[in-house]
């Protein structure tokens, strides 16, 4: 929170940091060159995450995805972006808050699901996996 004086009195402005994402469709890329720009461009978001980076690009289908982490909800090793289904089909990155996510969470407790920690971005795979994203 930051408080500046004004003429007429005190003013309060809550800044809200949040994670930063980053992502590129571009063809004709080796491991090397994809990991050198994801890179680059997550290290100008450190300024919206200081806790975490990382990146996924997959070079035939010449897409990747960055992620610079601020730990809110999941501060353990198990919360960094981005996030992997269980499957390997889907991969995500999220900023943002999903309010409801320990009750979407507890919505596939008959379906096994192999969690990798407390993050609310994992309930997004599942979501998909099952057709049931429209209601998130």
């Amino acid at each position: 929170m930051s408080r500046i004086n004004y003429h007429t009195g005190t003013l309060f402005v809550f800044l809200n940091y949040l994670c930063g994402i980053a992502g590129v469709l571009q063809a004709n890329l080796n491991a090397e060159q994809w990991g050198g720009l994801l890179r680059s461009m997550t290290d100008s978001l450190v300024h919206r995450g200081r806790d975490d980076a990382g990146f996924w690009f997959d070079a035939k289908a010449g897409i990747g995805l960055g992620h610079r982490r601020l730990s809110i909800l999941d501060i353990s090793s198990h919360g960094p972006q981005p996030v992997h289904s269980a499957c390997g089909r889907y991969v995500i990155v999220f900023n943002g808050e999903i309010y409801n996510f320990r009750k979407i969470r507890n919505e596939f407790d008959e379906k096994n699901i192999q969690w990798r920690g407390h993050s609310d971005t994992e309930v997004f795979l599942p979501r998909l996996k099952f057709g049931r994203l429209k209601r998130l």
